[in-house]
């Protein structure tokens, strides 16, 4: 399909449909005590008691009264406060400031400047950052079970909005009831905040038209994971390794013919010029990339109800990284507007041949100890319950990919989200209690 050279960039504001409430006010909510995986303060400061779920901000700032003031680094992909991505990782930042009452001082280090993704888990354990994000599929062989995650994840059905949410919500919950991923972690020597981020669903720009696996046959494509290059192999294209940075460049000079990535990635790359054929599929999607946030060693040296503050806010960090790719979905398309790109969802026929090789996938990846046995239906009862909490919480598509300029605004409120991820997905069995 066609798009509208008339749409615009901005995303045009609206009513907000749902439920009342600052994203913010995730973080500030206290949440019960179950199991602790935290060390209790260090630096002089006692521990505490720290403070119940539901607690009010007067009891939260009488349980932080006494204790000294901390600054804690906080390092995100996002290349800077003004990108899409950037807005969210500024409401964490403020969500964790305002429930600690200004005594925590988050100071945020955009893109990845202190360490790269190959150096991220290294630099929290050495404390050159104290919380840093890090896209975990980068790292198979030492994150398997993430990785694998992130392709079970494919068969997630995709909308640009509630399939990114449902995807995101099921992804959170298999990784905090994943024993082996959190080992993993702990193994790591690092404190996982949010333990599998699903991220944003993988599509193709192309510098032609594709909707089906015959015409991808033999296409070049830039490919980011060892998955991902296997399903296109699967379907006889020729996957390429390459820097999502170096692919405008590839394709303005026909070394590669798509591009396989995240929205986020299309509008810092800003591949829609060279590449303006969009082709995404909707009822199985290309394996998904995890990433996940870890704290290191200073975090747990903090008082208690430090690190509750802390890591009460993980339902803004998936709330937050969702909301950031929904947002660039919407953006995509106009960029694609702006050059009177196409949008076009892959056929029935390749869209049942991409969802029967995740399966395959799958089973690899059950064989290999890397997933448990019953992840298929883990996937799909999941999938069957975060669709209905999603649409329960008044969130919905309100038409297709091609009109996100008219019916989704990036002033939406995702509270009610952010809240609901973080209280039934398993992260309070894993809240700090000492």
């Amino acid at each position: 399909m066609r798009i509208s050279t008339g749409a615009s960039r901005a995303l045009a504001s609206r009513t907000t449909k749902l439920l009342a409430g600052s994203v913010l006010a995730t973080a500030m909510l206290a949440v019960t005590g179950c199991a602790g995986s935290a060390g209790a303060g260090g630096g002089g400061q006692t521990g505490g008691e720290g403070y119940e779920y539901g607690a009010s901000q007067d009891e939260i700032n009488e349980a932080i009264a006494d204790l000294e003031p901390v600054k804690l680094s906080f390092q995100t992909g996002a290349p800077s406060e003004n990108s899409v991505a950037g807005r969210r990782s500024m409401d964490y930042k403020k969500a964790v400031e305002e429930a600690s009452n200004g005594q925590i001082e988050v100071e945020i280090i955009w893109g990845m400047a202190v360490a790269g993704y190959p150096e991220a888990v290294d630099a929290v354990v050495d404390g050159r950052v104290d919380i840093s994000y890090h896209l975990v599929s980068y790292e198979p062989q030492r994150f398997p079970e993430a990785s694998a995650i992130g392709t079970a994840l494919g068969s997630v059905p995709y909308s640009p909005l509630v399939g990114e949410m449902v995807a995101n919500a099921v992804g959170s919950e298999i990784g905090w009831n994943d024993q082996a991923l959190l080992d993993r972690y702990e193994a790591e020597g690092v404190t996982v905040l949010s333990p599998i981020l699903a991220n944003g669903a993988y599509s193709l720009n192309c510098n032609s038209e594709i909707n089906t696996a015959e015409v991808l046959k033999g296409k070049q494509v830039r490919a980011g994971s060892a998955p991902q290059s296997q399903a296109l192999d699967h379907f006889g294209a020729v996957p390429t390794s390459l820097e999502f940075t170096e692919a405008f460049e590839a394709l303005q000079r026909g070394t590669v013919d798509c591009d396989l990535s995240p929205m986020s990635a299309k509008e810092i790359s800003g591949i829609y010029e060279a590449a303006p054929h969009l082709a995404y599929s909707t009822r199985a999607n290309w394996p998904r990339f995890s990433a996940t946030y870890l704290a290191g060693q200073k975090f747990n040296d903090l008082p208690l109800a430090y690190k509750q503050i802390i890591f009460d806010a993980g339902g803004t960090m998936v709330s937050g990284s969702t909301q950031s790719y929904v947002d660039s979905n919407a953006v995509h398309v106009a960029d694609l507007a702006s050059v009177d790109g196409t949008i076009d969802e892959f056929d029935d026929e390749f869209q049942d041949e991409l969802g029967k090789f995740l399966i395959e996938l799958q089973d690899a990846s059950v064989e290999e100890g890397h997933l448990p046995e019953d992840i298929k239906e883990q996937v799909s009862d999941l999938t069957d319950k975060w669709t209905q909490r999603v649409a329960d919480l008044g969130y919905e598509d309100e038409g297709s990919m091609e009109e996100m300029d008219d019916w989704y605004s990036a002033d939406d409120d995702w509270s009610a989200f952010a809240k609901d991820v973080y209280e039934n997905t398993g992260a309070l069995d894993h809240r700090p209690t000492e």
